[in-house]
């Protein structure tokens, strides 16, 4: 039996597989912890501590982004489901940015569950697109359906 992309040896057709997959969710974060508003700029943790007269490791470089808020406070993203856009489009990098998220406990971790961007003092929700397939995700992908390219959308929040 020939490689077939998953769901299709057990019979189910592309049109399906793309019916079938599901949209993005994150979970809320720790169950104690309650849900706050960032607001700044995520940027490479390495700029922040280059300013601090030290380095990181530069195989730890890549894997460690913060929010800088406008007054200089720095939350290291916790790298998972909800913060994964950064670390794979880094557009999103160095822009006005609201993240929604908690703190970790006895720590400035930030575990992020939305990413909003401000674009002209005006709010938008951040996702990518696959116009063929009209699937919506929260990171930089292939489509999961058709293989192809998805896009960046930034599109004006609804008041």
């Amino acid at each position: 039996m020939g490689r077939f992309p998953l769901g299709w040896a057990a019979g189910v057709t592309p049109v399906a597989f793309c019916l079938w997959t599901m949209p993005f969710v994150v979970k809320a974060g720790p169950e104690d912890s309650k849900n706050e508003y960032f607001k700044g700029k995520v940027v490479p943790l390495e700029k922040i501590i280059e300013k601090e007269g030290t380095h990181l490791d530069a195989d730890a470089a890549p894997f460690w982004l913060a929010l800088v808020t406008e007054e200089g406070k720095a939350y290291p993203l916790v790298k998972d489901d909800g913060s994964r856009m950064f670390f794979l489009d880094k557009t999103l990098l160095d822009r006005p940015m609201r993240l929604t998220g908690c703190l970790l406990k006895s720590s400035n971790l930030l575990q992020v569950v939305n990413v909003h961007s401000y674009e002209k003092g005006v709010l938008h929700e951040v996702y990518y697109w696959c116009d063929i397939c009209n699937i919506r995700r929260s990171e930089k992908k292939l489509c999961e359906c058709c293989g192809g390219p998805m896009e960046l959308r930034l599109a004006p929040v609804k008041k």
